[in-house]
């Protein structure tokens, strides 16, 4: 049987999507539980480009089903004609 240290079990804990998928031997070690605890999706954005970010679940769930942010919409529309127009 391997041996489970506490650095292995949390780095088993940071890749299971819950608490159930741990090893019996992992779940003595509170560290570990914590982070197996904690969603996988904020996980995620914590060491994302989104950490610190107000909505960055949010900004993050509008990235992947493709829609544009406020920003995004505003300089698409804005000042279209900036490179077509005739001089």
């Amino acid at each position: 049987m391997a041996e489970f240290t506490a650095d292995k079990c949390k780095m088993l804990a940071e890749k299971v999507d819950s608490i159930n998928d741990l090893p019996y031997a992992c779940k003595k070690f509170p560290d570990a539980v914590e982070v197996a605890n904690t969603p996988l999706k904020r996980r995620e954005t914590d060491k994302g480009a989104y950490a610190g970010m107000q909505g960055g679940l949010a900004a993050q769930a509008n990235k992947k089903s493709g829609r544009e942010s406020h920003a995004q919409i505003q300089r698409r529309l804005t000042n279209s004609r900036r490179f077509t127009k005739q001089k």
